[in-house]
């Protein structure tokens, strides 16, 4: 399960934040999460409950925005946006197809980060 080990580095980013800015509490953290990433944002959710139980985070509420995938064709060049099957969240393997000329020959160029673009906290 990954989630709890992102979860805790989320942790860490949002208690760093609010400790140099000497906060209170740490209300909200607005995180941006690639599709292609395989983070399930339910287990995810749950995980970030758990990793920051007893700190100035806990009680923070967690905004997940999904931002989906896109590769670039090496045939055409083109960008297409993506996402993954019901078969890759259980497997973990895709192969992406150009919409443009449907080769195989692509490569992906968003979609497999995440940010944390926010954090809301209370001096």
């Amino acid at each position: 399960m990954h989630e709890f080990a992102f979860a805790y580095d989320i942790f860490k980013v949002a208690e760093t934040t609010a400790l140099k800015y000497k906060a209170i509490k740490v209300s909200e953290v607005l995180l941006e999460i690639g599709e292609l990433t395989l983070i399930v944002p339910e287990l995810l959710q749950q995980s970030f409950k758990m990793a920051t139980t007893g700190s100035i985070v806990e009680g923070a509420k967690l905004v997940i925005k999904i931002i989906p995938g896109k590769i670039k064709c090496r045939e055409c060049n083109k960008v297409s946006t993506i996402s993954l099957t019901e078969e890759a969240h259980l497997t973990g393997l895709q192969l992406f197809k150009c919409k443009h000329c449907e080769s195989n020959n692509t490569e992906i160029i968003e979609g497999k980060k995440a940010n944390v673009k926010n954090i809301k906290i209370q001096e």
